[in-house]
């Protein structure tokens, strides 16, 4: 990302009119906001250009995404409703909208463009702490009411 804001087609127009109406380049950039060389980019190529039509702005290089930015949307909402779904889970889940995508491709946007990490969701214990205190405490109050012998393991596991 630069230092300076991109360049609008309403910054575009601006300073066309402001061009034919005769103003510097120092006073376009000063009264858009642009920068003095934005401006004096833009001034060329609207001296170039001759035609009264605005000339447009360049498209970034290189091919379009495979999927679109509601497709994301998507994404995080399987993602956000079972966080151990894999790509290819997220593929066959939505096989209308991702027919030709890969699960490469799949597994790349949830990881860039969503921040998703990858891992492998931990299983859930089968008991949790509080549980194993009252087994270890019934166990306990157990063999000391039968008066069983207890065989030195304290804790189950």
């Amino acid at each position: 990302m630069g230092r300076y804001r991109p360049v609008t087609s309403d910054d575009i127009s601006a300073i066309s009119s402001l061009h034919k109406a005769g103003h510097s380049v120092k006073d376009i950039a000063k009264n858009t906001g642009v920068s003095v060389r934005s401006v004096s980019r833009w001034v060329q190529q609207i001296s170039n250009s001759g035609d009264d039509d605005l000339p447009r702005k360049r498209l970034p290089p290189g091919r379009p995404r495979k999927t679109h930015p509601r497709t994301l949307n998507i994404f995080k909402r399987d993602v956000d409703k079972c966080p151990s779904i894999s790509g290819r889970q997220l593929k066959e889940n939505n096989h209308v909208l991702l027919g030709e995508v890969s699960v490469r491709t799949v597994r790349r946007r949830v990881h860039d463009d969503l921040g998703f990490k990858h891992f492998v969701a931990r299983p859930k214990p089968l008991l949790k702490e509080v549980q194993k205190r009252f087994t270890t405490d019934f166990s306990s109050a157990a063999s000391t009411s039968l008066g069983i012998l207890r065989t030195g393991r304290s804790t189950l596991e």
